[in-house]
């Protein structure tokens, strides 16, 4: 463990942001180059790449996944010794806490399952929503096929160590957008001469309000959030001609996210129209919901008995999104929550730091996990 949380403070006082983890993954490879070398190496999208260890008989294949990307938050942790290095960018996420946890696995597996495969997948560039969708999409992940696939986010407010889970939509479909709004710029003291965008971006701002009253229920959440706008420049005597919003949707199922979505842009171009401006979309993120299947679920319940570890079983999903639905769509398997500890500061804080004591929390219960995958006969 001495060596795990060495690494793991390395990586917390080294973060790098989405696309560009190259040090990251660089650190990972020889880590498990020196201390748990894998069968073989397969490199994927950006600084993606995965570990598989061959079993000592065929079987089936099981993934882990974990994250490479750090945050562009600042880190207030003056008090720690290991605090990032870089003005700017910080693990507020705990992802470096889940690379040391698939480390650990990986130190488990130096003598091999007795069957299957085990592909240890570090993907980056997750806070973008696009770094499982370039892995999988990879020609190299055809040599992959995981029959199921698993992964961890840990989670301040719960237990330390609690497994928190459920069937269905574990975490929420997101789509992060911008509108833009393009007229004709004139003198303030003449307006009417010119084409501004400020009363159709604030009208539209408004109606975001309205799109998430229609859809949000308490059963099933809906929100539109405005969450950037920009329209002008700091000067009285300008009206200005160009501006935009950004918005950020989300919702259990991406069928009202994108009902959202549409109903949005049917406003804009309405508004746009009106006040004789051109109107243009940007999809900048997108995260596909992250869905548990029934028998990944009951792997992860298993897995929790075998462990010993609190099983926590809730009823609505995560509003975060989380790109392993990109893998969760394509391949069976599931997601779950590690309780961080409940006095944790919330995620994505300036203060937060992954908890070294649920480090070993996270290796058993990816190796429980791999036993009952590999063990697991075809019927």
């Amino acid at each position: 463990m001495d060596e795990l949380i060495s690494l793991r403070h390395w990586l917390h006082a080294h973060p790098e942001v989405s696309r560009q983890e190259v040090e990251t993954a660089k650190h990972m490879w020889r880590f498990l180059e020196d201390h748990a070398k894998p069968d073989a190496f397969v490199q994927l999208g950006g600084a993606g790449f995965a570990a598989i260890y061959e079993g000592k008989a065929p079987g089936k294949t099981v993934l882990i996944r974990c994250e490479l990307d750090a945050l562009p938050i600042h880190e207030v942790n003056d008090d720690i010794a290991y605090r990032s290095l870089y003005d700017g960018v910080g693990h507020k996420c705990g992802h470096d806490g889940h690379m040391t946890i698939l480390a650990g696995v990986a130190q488990t597996l130096a003598d091999r399952p007795q069957r299957g495969r085990v592909v240890l997948l570090f993907q980056p560039d997750e806070e973008t929503g696009s770094g499982a969708r370039s892995c999988c999409q990879h020609e190299n992940f055809e040599t992959i096929q995981p029959d199921h696939a698993f992964a961890l986010h840990n989670l301040p407010g719960f237990a330390a160590g609690a497994v928190i889970c459920k069937t269905g939509t574990f975490a929420s479909e997101v789509k992060y957008a911008g509108i833009k709004m393009a007229g004709k710029e004139a003198h303030s003291a003449q307006p009417e001469t010119g084409f501004s965008p400020s009363f159709a971006l604030a009208q539209l701002t408004l109606k975001a309000r309205e799109i998430q009253a229609k859809y949000d229920r308490p059963d099933a959440y809906a929100l539109v959030v405005p969450v950037y706008s920009q329209v002008g420049v700091q000067a009285s005597g300008i009206c200005p001609g160009q501006g935009e919003a950004h918005f950020t949707l989300r919702a259990e199922l991406g069928a009202v996210v994108e009902e959202m979505w549409q109903e949005l842009m049917a406003c804009a171009t309405e508004l746009a129209e009106a006040d004789g401006l051109t109107v243009s979309f940007d999809i900048r993120e997108e995260f596909a919901a992250t869905t548990n299947g029934q028998i990944g679920f009951d792997m992860i319940r298993q897995a929790t008995e075998m462990t010993g570890h609190a099983f926590v079983a809730i009823d609505q999903p995560f509003r975060w999104g989380e790109d392993f639905g990109e893998i969760t769509k394509r391949y069976g398997g599931a997601m779950f929550g590690l309780g961080a500890g409940e006095a944790q500061p919330d995620l994505h804080n300036p203060d937060y730091d992954f908890p070294d004591e649920i480090l070993k929390n996270g290796i058993s219960m990816f190796s429980a996990l791999i036993e009952i995958v590999t063990t697991e006969v075809d019927d």
